[in-house]
């Protein structure tokens, strides 16, 4: 699994995941960020919710879910 992420925030939140943290993001963090956050929630049980969701496509944020394992939730709000 890929640890590597781009974004200074995607950086922060990964180590509160890796710590167990309820980590709330928004979706201006890149998509292969998020697919990373969702891989470290669902491998530490930690939450990763992802704000304005909307943003993303459905299998954006399919793929987004299935790295999370139920450990991911979506704001769709716009």
């Amino acid at each position: 699994m890929a640890h590597d992420v781009e974004s200074p925030t995607a950086r922060t939140a990964l180590a509160l995941l890796r710590a167990s943290g309820r980590v709330i993001v928004d979706s201006t963090i890149p998509h292969a960020d998020l697919v990373v956050l969702a891989q470290t929630a669902a491998q530490w049980g930690a939450a990763l919710t992802i704000r304005h969701a909307h943003v993303y496509s459905d299998e954006q944020l399919s793929i987004i879910a299935a790295a999370g394992r139920g450990n991911v939730t979506f704001d769709l709000t716009s």
